[in-house]
């Protein structure tokens, strides 16, 4: 089924509730572009959300014609996608709507230059109140009857339904991007002189990574949102368990590998007791308790030697080291 549906696009020479026009001048421009653009239908918790970002699912149908009615204008449309031929037919939206254009500047007077129009879109309260469709006519011998879904994809909306497609991939992309995140980590530990400069280091990352994280959590929520308003049933539990899963993951690899870069720490200052120097690119395929035996097995030594031990006495308020004192002839315990 196709319906046409017909009105006022915007008014020339007036400033709307957002602050900007179109003037006069600029007719000529904005029937160009309005000719040759979509009509979409977005979320009502962002009605040009879908626009922003180009979302061809929000895609409803297309301007046929546009021209300037006195002060005015005026755009047909042709309404392709059957569900929403329907909904416009059963009077389920309300009858305005608002473009999306872009623009070259907009001065002092709040008017813009060098407009073109992108998108026109079925919205509750158009930044003019004069923006106002109706439907003008349907297909030649159309006849009301069953009709085929086409560009939204539905899904049963129970719980524990699978996710979608889309939404999967897009969730998989920017995972992808915190795992690139966490590779640039692994190459710099190795690389840093001392635990003090790693730790600058990993803290810079680590803010990359939430900044990520929220964008994850932003992508994640506004295609949900879409989804949501299309087919009405996918469950945000999901998505939620999903992001939880994959911080969690995060959080236990970066600890590990802060724990594995003391450890290693902790070896290279007893190897430079009994005079060895290490090399940054040395023992990088080591575990943190291989680091660990062999750090106890040079304490040994540096015992037989008459230098002092450095025994690993790890606790969650740091790690604990007997230090020589010649004065005393004893050991005292620091943290470190």
């Amino acid at each position: 089924m196709t319906i046409f549906i017909e009105g006022l696009a915007f008014p020339l020479g007036e400033i709307n509730a957002n602050g900007w026009g179109i003037p006069f001048g600029e007719a000529e421009n904005a029937i160009k572009s309005l000719k040759t653009s979509v009509v979409r239908i977005c979320s009502r918790v962002d009605p040009h959300g879908c626009d922003y970002v180009g979302d061809p699912l929000s895609e409803i149908g297309h301007v046929i014609d546009a021209w300037q009615d006195g002060d005015n204008i005026v755009a047909k449309a042709e309404i392709t996608d059957s569900i929403a031929a329907q909904k416009i037919e059963d009077g389920t939206w309300k009858q305005t709507w608002s473009v999306f254009a872009g623009f070259n500047d907009i001065d002092s007077g709040g008017w813009a230059h060098g407009i073109a129009v992108e998108s026109i879109t079925i919205v509750n309260d158009p930044a003019w109140e004069s923006a106002q469709w109706k439907v003008v006519s349907a297909s030649a011998g159309e006849k009301k009857r069953l009709r085929k879904i086409s560009q939204f994809k539905v899904i049963a909306s129970q719980e524990g339904d699978p996710i979608t497609q889309d939404l999967e991939k897009r969730i998989k992309e920017l995972e992808t991007q915190l795992s690139e995140k966490d590779n640039l980590i692994s190459e710099l530990q190795p690389k840093a002189d001392s635990v003090g400069t790693l730790e600058t280091q990993v803290s810079e990352l680590t803010a990359s990574k939430t900044k990520l994280e929220k964008e994850l959590e932003e992508k994640i929520a506004l295609v949900a949102s879409l989804e949501l308003e299309k087919a009405g049933s996918v469950p945000m539990k999901i998505v939620e368990e999903k992001i939880a899963a994959a911080i969690e993951k995060h959080d236990q690899e970066v600890a590990a590998k802060n724990i594995l870069a003391a450890a290693r720490e902790k070896f290279v200052a007893a190897r430079k007791e009994l005079g060895i120097e290490t090399k940054p690119d040395e023992f990088t395929s080591l575990s943190a308790s291989d680091f660990d035996a062999m750090t106890e097995a040079l304490s040994v030594k540096l015992s037989a030697s008459g230098t002092p031990r450095y025994p690993t006495n790890n606790s969650s308020s740091g790690s604990r080291i007997q230090v020589y004192d010649p004065a005393t002839n004893s050991y005292t315990e620091k943290v470190i």
